[in-house]
C-alpha cells in the first residue's frame, strides 16, 4: 500500500462507502466490508443505505461514516489496509 494517513483512508472510505451505498453496486461492497470489519458493519451500511434512500442524507452519513472510521483504524490499525483495498476496488464503479 502506498503511504496513505489513516485520515484519509478513512475519509476515502467514508466518501465511497456512502456513495455506493446509495447504488445498486452496494451489495458486493458490503460483503467486502463485512470480511474485513465484521457483520455489525455491514448492518450499519445497510442502514446507511436505507437513509439515503428515504432522504437527502449523504453529507451527514459521509461524517459520521469518516469518524466512525477513523476510531476503527485508532483501535486497529490493521483494518486500514483492508479499508484501502475495498475503497481502490470500488472507487471504479463510481465513475
Amino acid at each position: 500500500m502506498a503511504s496513505v494517513t489513516p485520515q484519509r483512508v478513512a475519509f476515502e472510505a467514508a466518501r465511497v462507502l456512502v456513495t455506493i451505498a446509495g447504488t445498486e453496486l452496494c451489495w458486493w461492497v458490503f460483503g467486502e466490508v463485512s470480511r474485513c470489519l465484521g457483520t455489525p458493519w455491514e448492518t450499519r451500511l445497510m442502514e446507511t443505505r436505507l437513509r439515503l434512500l428515504r432522504e437527502d442524507a449523504y453529507y451527514r452519513e459521509a461524517g459520521c461514516w469518516r469518524v466512525l472510521l477513523e476510531e476503527e483504524i485508532k483501535e486497529h490499525p490493521d483494518v486500514s489496509d483492508c479499508l484501502y483495498r475495498i475503497v481502490r476496488s470500488a472507487a471504479p464503479l463510481l465513475d
